[in-house]
């Protein structure tokens, strides 16, 4: 395959993507037709030709003095598979995205409203950094990437090994940030989501997709509920 980065780079010119218009509808072209095209010279045509050809997107063949260019689509076509390969791998995601939340029913366990004098970015950088998540949650490796697998670490208990383990859903800076939250064979999903206020930031939380058995466990979304304002009020206290 032809180097990717060489095609990147060759149809990242306005120029280059012109000429590639123009050999596209016809199967062939002379440098002086090409040429009269633009309001530039023979030999700064023949410059962006020579680049597109050496990322293999041109062709040329002599014609007695003059030299004649074709398009070689076979690149664009390599390149076009490759993209479509990881638009395929998010739609995948966001299909995942989109099932978890009709089987939720679209009705969240646990609903908290935090405000804080705070500017929103402030409160981004705190849900979504990893040194100061730590501070108002635990130990982690965060990282705000859609498709991203996390880990927070806790202190165990006779009951519990104190891992959460996740997967970060939804990156959408600086007003919602949504991630799988898994711990004790229960998955559900977390969804932060900030609006600029009076006051500063509203923080909306969400926790969705307890499972029916742990929903039946008497305090068990209590205990959440609870867990949660918690760090709410740590988050409070750190931005102040």
């Amino acid at each position: 395959m032809t180097d990717e980065k060489d095609v990147y780079a060759a149809v990242a010119d306005p120029t280059r993507r012109q000429l590639l218009d123009l050999l596209a509808e016809v199967d062939e072209l002379p440098l002086y037709e090409l040429t009269s095209r633009f309001d530039m010279g023979r030999t700064a045509v023949s410059k962006h030709l020579a680049i597109l050809k050496e990322a293999g997107l041109v062709d040329s063949r002599k014609v007695g003095r003059e030299t004649r260019y074709r398009l070689n689509a076979k690149p664009l076509k390599e390149i076009q598979d490759w993209v479509s390969f990881y638009e395929k791998f998010w739609m995948d995601r966001l299909s995942r995205l989109q099932i978890l939340l009709e089987e939720q029913k679209m009705t969240a366990d646990v609903i908290l409203d935090f405000t804080y004098s705070s500017t929103v970015a402030e409160v981004w950088n705190a849900l979504t950094d990893s040194d100061m998540l730590a501070q108002w949650i635990w130990d982690n490796n965060f990282k705000a990437e859609e498709g991203y697998q996390f880990r927070f670490q806790s202190e165990p208990n006779e009951y519990w090994d104190g891992i959460v383990t996740g997967e970060v859903l939804v990156v959408d800076e600086p007003n919602q940030l949504a991630y799988t939250w898994a711990s004790a064979g229960e998955t559900t999903t977390i969804t932060w989501t900030l609006t600029k206020v009076a006051e500063g930031t509203q923080l909306h939380f969400e926790q969705t997709g307890f499972s029916e058995e742990t929903k039946a466990t008497p305090g068990a979304i209590a205990g959440a509920t609870y867990a949660w304002t918690e760090f709410g009020n740590k988050l409070a206290s750190l931005l102040a």
